[in-house]
């Protein structure tokens, strides 16, 4: 009884193994799982793949019904394979398979009774996919049936291990080809008889061929007669490089000849391997003609820079005008601190020409090719800063109808210069600091990010280390500020450069109006050098521009325009220290030259004929002068 159920088993092994022993891979497996179903008597058999990172299984070949079923891939869960691909047994359901799995959606379609699987493993013991069957009817347990499978299950993993190697094999052949034709430097392979056995696309282009027609020629056909000899000596007559990596960079320039005859230098790599018992050598190329030309180029342009860079250096930052030791410092400063993306305060007086030093430190830098960007701290209120300083979007406030772009946006790339910092709210100095620190802001009523590149130069009157002390400025945002100083001397400090800009506003205003008027006298120049200049640079404007307007027959005088002393807190005159003022006494005369000009236009700050235009200052400067003073037409 045994011996007659082992006999249909062994016709069947036969049977199935003849079948298929002359086919491999799609074919094997599509002849498996036929002549499985076949012998066996059932319904469906298949062979999958196991997708890991997906959780899925995908059918190498799956007989259904009497046909191949073609892309059949499934997931992995609340099917019968799941159990299978977890043990190395068999997993049998005889019966009621839809029942014990109701939430698969293909057993019930394909009209599944019953159910067979089992793994399919690598050599590591690693799942790669498994071999299962199902029927429209019940399954018994045979033992024929279940060695049958097994046997084959074996050999569809041997033939899914090989597979498997061999797409292997061929996606790192795929690899290292796209990695070799995907260079522009030439590659080409020699034997030991100097014969070209093989050159990827760069070595095809760089040497005028089309593809393929490179190999079988002679590597002399390729180099000059001094490049070939080079390569005869570097290999000895054993044709073995005593290099341990066995490659060798050549030292010389290797001179290569292109179909056309055309010859270029290039850099070459030399190594060596062996297969099958076969010496190869490979020539790694790289034309370096491009890099001569360039370093020609620069060379020649190297010999015009030094020619032109004296006559460039006179003409550079022209509208800063001074000899003094201390202006040629202050541009000295300007020349080292240009080209970096450091930060920059600049602090001095009134008047000094902060923002003249700010526009020379952006046309030094790398960023000049954009403009840069202006806004004074002093001259908008607190809520308003905010908005120019970060841009806000549509409905942030009330009165913001549109989205619009801060100063922070249109400076991306160039600078920023911040006008009189001391006079930023603490509340926006520490947004600020964010935005030095990390590079990104909200825009007003926006929860977006917004990355910027934005070199800070900032200015101020004020003295920020006493501020800091009194509360009023961030120490932390001082110093992101502060790493390269520039300090711009008061005008009173500049000896003869008060003559030079004397004379240089007073050809500018002459020419404007033009109107004829003879240039200082002696007496005038040396006037104008003993005042002490509170209002420095623009005071200095002011009084030239003033000098030309009240000048009477051609002969100007600066009689009554400049006190012969200067006025104390009392208003009689007086002077200390040989003219020298403090900065008190400073403020108090500015403040009172404030209130000079603005009784002369009945408190109209700006327009035509307003205490701005008479006092030579931007309406936000006068603005935020009067703030700084607590000056009040009340208090008048």
């Amino acid at each position: 009884m045994n011996q007659k159920k082992k006999v249909p088993g062994l016709i069947a092994l036969k049977q199935i193994i003849e079948t298929t022993s002359a086919y491999t891979g799609d074919e094997f497996f599509k002849s498996l799982v036929q002549h499985l179903a076949a012998v066996l008597d059932v319904y469906g058999v298949w062979i999958t793949e196991l997708w890991p990172e997906e959780n899925k299984l995908n059918a190498l070949a799956f007989w259904l019904d009497g046909a191949h079923v073609d892309q059949y891939t499934y997931r992995i869960e609340n099917t019968p394979c799941e159990p299978v691909l977890q043990t190395h047994q068999i997993c049998h359901i005889s019966n009621n398979v839809i029942e014990l799995y109701p939430n698969d959606p293909d057993l019930k379609p394909m009209g599944a009774v019953s159910y067979m699987g089992l793994s399919l493993r690598d050599t590591d013991d690693r799942v790669i996919g498994h071999l299962a069957m199902l029927d429209n009817k019940p399954m018994p347990e045979i033992p024929e049936a279940f060695a049958i499978f097994k046997i084959f299950a074996s050999r569809a993993a041997a033939e899914l291990r090989r597979v498997i190697a061999q797409r292997k094999i061929s996606e790192s052949e795929s690899k290292l080809k796209r990695l070799v034709n995907g260079t522009s430097d030439a590659i080409i392979e020699f034997d030991s008889s100097f014969r070209i056995t093989q050159a990827n696309l760069a070595a095809h282009g760089l040497f005028g061929y089309a593809s393929g027609q490179i190999i079988g020629k002679h590597l002399k056909q390729m180099l000059d007669i001094e490049s070939y000899k080079l390569i005869n000596t570097i290999l000895p007559g054993d044709l073995v490089l005593n290099d341990e990596l066995r490659s060798l960079r050549l030292k010389d320039t290797l001179t290569c000849l292109k179909i056309d005859g055309e010859s270029f230098p290039a850099e070459a790599n030399l190594s060596q391997y062996e297969s099958d018992d076969r010496i190869y050598f490979v020539l790694y190329i790289r034309s370096i003609k491009d890099q001569l030309l360039d370093k020609l180029e620069i060379q020649t342009l190297r010999v015009e820079s030094s020619v032109l860079k004296e006559k460039v250096h006179e003409h550079e930052f022209n509208y800063i005008i001074g000899n003094s030791r201390a202006i040629k410092e202050c541009v000295s400063q300007v020349h080292q601190v240009g080209p970096t993306d450091a930060n920059v305060l600049i602090q001095g007086e009134t008047g000094t020409g902060k923002e003249l030093f700010a526009r020379a430190v952006h046309q030094a830098s790398n960023r000049h090719g954009r403009p840069m960007i202006t806004l004074n701290c002093a001259a908008l209120p607190a809520e308003l800063i905010e908005s120019e300083l970060f841009g806000h979007v549509k409905g942030a406030f009330t009165g913001a109808v549109s989205t619009r772009e801060g100063r922070f946006s249109l400076a991306d790339k160039s600078t920023l210069f911040l006008d009189e910092i001391g006079e930023l709210p603490l509340a926006l100095q520490a947004k600020l600091l964010r935005v030095l620190q990390e590079g990104s802001f909200e825009p007003v009523g926006s929860s977006e990010t917004r990355k910027v590149d934005v070199r800070i130069v900032a200015a101020t009157h004020r003295n920020l280390k006493k501020s800091i002390e009194e509360g009023k400025f961030r120490e932390d945002l001082f110093y992101r500020l502060n790493v390269f100083p520039i300090h711009i001397p008061p005008l009173r400090e500049r000896g003869k450069d008060i003559e030079l800009l004397a004379s240089a506003f007073f050809k500018k205003f002459a020419k404007n109006r033009a109107v004829s008027k003879d240039p200082f006298s002696e007496s005038d120049l040396a006037r104008l050098s003993n005042y002490h200049w509170p209002g420095n640079v623009r005071e200095l404007q002011n009084i030239v521009e003033r000098y030309i307007i009240i000048g009477r027959n051609g002969h100007p005088d600066l009689e009554g325009m400049l006190p012969k002393k200067s006025p104390s807190q009392d208003g009689h005159a007086e002077t200390t220290h040989e003219g020298i003022l403090t900065m008190d006494e400073m403020n108090k005369l500015e403040k009172n030259n404030i209130i000079k000009a603005l009784n002369m236009t009945h408190w109209r700050i700006s327009g035509e004929g307003g205490a701005a235009e008479l006092l030579g200052i931007p309406r936000t400067t006068l603005a935020s002068k009067i703030k700084k003073f607590g000056i009040s037409k009340i208090a008048q």
